[in-house]
């Protein structure tokens, strides 16, 4: 998912709330471990109690039996929760270079992606998502104009929508005909994995 953002700041964010999410995941995981052999352990008790009923005896082994059939089973969750968790950590880290709102707190580098400032909390989280669909309309004007060589006025009114539109989008629609302009090839600019136009927002 995080391959589909336009900015190390909108990736980095992505990233940030699904590390949130799966570190609860293993926490409510390690819970659950805990809560199972709490009730091993009260079963097992009962089982060495002398004056304990032979039926009760008797349930309390086939408790501990669901309890421990589900160890496998658990385990692997767990561990795959935790290489997940890591992987998250790992790709948060090396993002973290490459941000330009690193210095802000969470909440403020959201929207301060927007209006690359220093903003207060109420108004960070546009920043983010105005760089961030900054992105995705240049990537449709690309996508557009290449498969049929125009925008459709539904999807250009919304471009004209966006605050930058006349400062960034006007003039990507620009790069994108001049680029066309001089290839022979609609088709030989969509070899590029990623797209082809988008700018450098990193720095």
């Amino acid at each position: 998912m995080a391959g589909s953002c336009y900015t190390p700041d909108g990736a980095w964010a992505l990233l940030y709330g699904q590390r949130i999410d799966m570190e609860v995941k293993v926490e409510h995981s390690k819970a659950q471990k805990m809560k199972r052999d709490a009730k091993i352990m009260e079963n097992e008790a009962i089982i060495a109690d002398e004056n304990a009923k032979p039926w009760e005896k008797m349930v309390a082994e086939a408790t501990i039996i669901e309890c421990k059939s589900a160890e496998d089973t658990w385990k692997n969750n767990h561990e795959a929760a935790v290489m997940e968790l890591n992987t998250i950590n790992q790709i948060m880290a090396e993002l973290e270079p490459q941000r330009k709102f690193g210095h802000l707190p969470m909440l403020e580098a959201n929207e301060a992606m927007q209006r690359e400032e220093h903003l207060p909390m109420l108004e960070a989280n546009e920043a983010m998502q105005r760089e961030e669909w900054l992105g995705e309309l240049q990537g449709r004007v690309e996508n557009f104009i290449l498969s049929q060589g125009n925008i459709p006025h539904d999807h250009l009114n919304t471009m004209r929508c966006h605050p930058d539109f006349e400062t960034h989008i006007v003039p990507h629609i620009k790069q994108v005909f001049t680029q066309l302009a001089g290839k022979g090839e609609r088709l030989d600019l969509l070899t590029k994995q990623a797209p082809a136009f988008l700018e450098d927002k990193s720095s």
